[in-house]
This record gives structure tokens, sequence and C-alpha cells, in this order.
């Protein structure tokens, strides 16, 4: 179901976390070339990859410069880039009137104003090469209903949401994709040591979740994998959402 992906180029953003290195693994498994980014210096960075990280290139997504030396690496190393997925993102917890314009700037920065920039970047170099590709935002499930403590990160998912459906929008003649991937609650990251350190939460989420257990970095993975895919070529502008149907719970369903 997942075909297609063999031999094609990828940039993962934000690889070196539990969910970009299930995302890159995943990707490699489905035969693509993975180029690997995150904020982390090369040594750091295999460490976090594995033993076989494969092409990796540090870089900062708030910063234009470096993301446009990221993707001329790229084609310089292997001819073109086909898919894109923008998995960088952090999060930042504070009561709504406590949020300093610091934490505001940091989240949307890289959740937001990185994903938007790698996009248009990647994009260009698609459009240049008269090339068709395919790109997978990571949002969340929260980015379309409001988490106390999360503002900055709620809006900047949000933002990620309509980046896309634009991006699809404009970038549909040329034959390029952009579709997000909007995990719940998954046991991985942040989300997965508050988990391994409070089970009594994990079980009070678990009772919540219509599935009756949490998501895992392999479960949304696999679902990058479908949206970059063949199996996904008449998909674009779509917001899929991987969360056990928790936002049915959290909207009194």
């Amino acid at each position: 179901m997942t075909s297609g992906l063999d031999g094609r180029v990828i940039l993962v953003t934000g690889a070196c976390g539990d969910l970009g290195q299930a995302i890159t693994g995943g990707l490699r498994r489905a035969g693509a070339t993975v180029v690997a980014s995150d904020l982390l210096p090369p040594e750091a960075a295999r460490q976090a990859l594995g033993a076989d990280p494969g092409p990796y290139i540090p870089c900062d997504v708030r910063q234009r410069a470096q993301v446009e030396a990221m993707v001329a690496r790229i084609l310089t190393d292997h001819g073109r880039v086909d898919g894109l997925v923008a998995a960088a993102g952090i999060v930042r917890w504070a009561e709504a009137l406590e949020v300093s314009s610091e934490v505001w700037d940091q989240v949307l920065g890289v959740n937001l104003t990185g994903t938007f920039i790698t996009a248009q970047v990647v994009a260009e170099a698609m459009r240049q090469r008269r090339s068709p590709g395919s790109m997978v935002f990571i949002g969340s499930w929260i980015g379309e209903s409001p988490a106390r403590r999360l503002l900055p990160y709620c809006v900047s998912k949000a933002g990620v949401d309509m980046v896309a459906r634009c991006l699809a929008l404009e970038l549909a003649p040329l034959g390029i994709r952009v579709n997000v991937v909007a995990p719940g609650v998954i046991d991985a990251g942040v989300s997965g040591r508050i988990f391994a350190e409070a089970p009594e939460r994990r079980a009070a989420l678990e009772r919540v979740v219509p599935l009756g257990q949490l998501g895992s970095a392999q479960q949304v993975a696999e679902c990058v994998t479908f949206l970059l895919s063949g199996a996904a070529g008449y998909v674009t502008g779509a917001n899929l959402v991987v969360d056990g149907g928790i936002r049915l719970a959290h909207d009194g369903g």
C-alpha cells in the first residue's frame, strides 16, 4: 500500500526526536533515501539515529540561509529532492497569561515559521527541476482543539495546517502534494517520558481514548509514509488525524 518510495530522496527535519527517528526508519524501510536533519551536531545525531544514520545535515529551520544551504547540499549530493517531512517542533508549557514573548517566538519560530521556510525552499527546488513531489507536515490533534497551558503550541499547529492547505492549493499545478499528519497522545518523546514516570496518567488517558490505548511513533510514521507514497497520489491538502479517536471524546462524544 505504501509503494512508490524506492529511490526517492526525502528530507526529514526534526529527525533526532522519537517521532523523527521512527519516520526516518520507516521511510528507509520503504526504499527511500532519507536525508535527516536536526539541530544536533553530527556526532550527537549519530548517537540518536543509530549506528547507520545515513546522510545527516545539521540545520536550524528558523534560519532561511541554513535551510537553503541544506537543500543545495542535497541537490549536489543526490541530484534532486522528492519529498519533505517537516517534523521539527518544540513544546513549551505555560499559563496563557504567563506566555512570554520569548516563548511565543520560539515555539512559533520552530513549529510554524520553520515549517514554512523549509517547505518553500524545497518546493522551489522541485519547481526549478520541474519534478513533482510530496510534503508532509507534522501537526497535532490540538491544532484544532484548544488545550490548557499550550497556547503557542496550539496556535503553531493550527497555522501548520493552514500553511499546508494554502501550499497544497498553489503547488498542485506543479504536481506537488502537501498534507498534514496530526498525532494525538503518543507514547513517545516528552509524553513518553512523562508516562514512564507517572503510569497513572497513562492509565487515565487510555481510559479516555476510544481505541483504548496510546498511539506509537511507529503508527504515526506509517501514516507519513503512506501520504508520501504513490498510494496517496490523489491526496493533497488533507489533515490525517492519528489519535485513536481522542478528539471525539474531547469534543464530548
